[in-house]
């Protein structure tokens, strides 16, 4: 696993159930983490949400989000939602966003955002040929150790073991899309970001990302836009990325036997962590970020309101107003002296006078 860069941590933000347990650092919640959406009628213009799971907003009820700030007087900002306001995948992935309103200063706030161009996407996985290994990357709340005076998200590494092929079978709820990745989650990581680099690394034998050049294979012939990648990701042999591959969701069990010494079992059973993560893609994320009417129209509706206040403005110039004027007995236009330039020929007739 290539070295990360470490501004990368200010991406995750930390979820609790309700602004007390915010307050007081309580080791309960889960994870989530922010995106930046640029405007369809604006791209100049820009929104930021907080992402994280359903089920972590609906076990909440009334979501806390909480982000560090850059000063130690507040160390956090604690932004208290609703419910309601939190807007869900139309066909269930276990995916939720809000749109962040806060009357601090963005300044003032430490994060850092996942872009939309980050997001994996299907076509991705073919250019970059995405696959079992490739390194992946966890940010979030490891609530044993996750900081109480101000966020402190941890990371964790690991490898994708299986793509997204077969559904993750979920209790009471639809089975969902996912990734099966090896990066040893537990609860209060669900909500979190989990990045992939494509590291093009110099023993990289793939032939999609252009490794058999530099191990002497052969060029494999044009098809397809699933055979060849596409141009636009190459670049050289520095990494590429990191690209959001999805938000982790899950942990899978497995039950095992406890045993007594003498007997092969007492008929209990323990439930272990296996290591391996659900992630779902980032690509619903997107469908929701993208398609969602709610959202969509959040954001018409400020590129609309800076529309308006710019075409309210003026240049700052003046410009003489024209000289008004009325019509003689004989119809003939003269113009009607402003009270300066009255007084002005009133003061020069005296001085003839004189």
């Amino acid at each position: 696993m290539p070295r990360i860069i470490d501004t990368i941590t200010g991406i995750a933000v930390y979820v609790y159930q309700d602004l007390e347990a915010a307050q007081n650092g309580e080791a309960y919640g889960g994870s989530g983490f922010l995106v930046d959406v640029p405007h369809e009628t604006n791209a100049s213009l820009h929104s930021y949400y907080a992402v994280t799971n359903k089920h972590v907003v609906q076990r909440a009820g009334t979501p806390v989000i909480r982000i560090n700030r850059k000063s130690d007087d507040p160390a956090f900002e604690c932004i208290p939602t609703q419910q309601a306001q939190w807007e869900f995948h139309s066909e269930g992935a276990d995916v939720a966003a809000f749109l962040l309103k806060t009357e601090s200063d963005w300044k003032e706030l430490k994060i850092n955002v996942v872009r939309l161009d980050q997001f994996v996407t299907p076509q991705l996985v073919v250019d970059e040929d995405i696959g079992i290994g490739d390194d992946t990357v966890m940010v979030g709340r490891f609530i044993n150790h996750e900081g109480k005076q101000r966020n402190s998200p941890a990371v964790r590494f690991g490898n994708i073991a299986m793509m997204p092929t077969e559904k993750i079978v979920c209790d009471n709820a639809i089975d969902q899309e996912a990734f099966l990745v090896e990066v040893r989650s537990l609860p209060g990581y669900s909500g979190s970001a989990v990045l992939i680099y494509s590291p093009c690394a110099t023993n990289d034998m793939s032939q999609r990302r252009r490794g058999h050049e530099r191990i002497g294979l052969p060029t494999p012939k044009k098809g397809d836009e699933f055979k060849m990648p596409s141009e636009q990701f190459f670049d050289g042999d520095r990494p590429k990325g990191p690209f959001l591959l999805g938000i982790d969701f899950c942990h899978i069990l497995r039950r095992s036997a406890v045993k007594h010494p003498e007997s092969n079992s007492t008929g209990w059973f323990v439930e272990e962590n296996t290591g391996m993560a659900g992630v779902i893609p980032a690509w619903k994320i997107a469908d929701l970020l993208l398609k969602n009417e709610r959202l969509m129209k959040q954001r018409r509706e400020v590129s609309d309101r800076v529309n308006a206040q710019a075409s309210r403005v003026s240049l700052d110039s003046s410009e003489r107003p024209p000289q008004a004027t009325q019509l003689s007995k004989d119809g003939i236009e003269i113009p009607i002296p402003t009270e300066d330039q009255f007084f002005g020929d009133l003061e020069k007739a005296s001085r003839k006078k004189d």
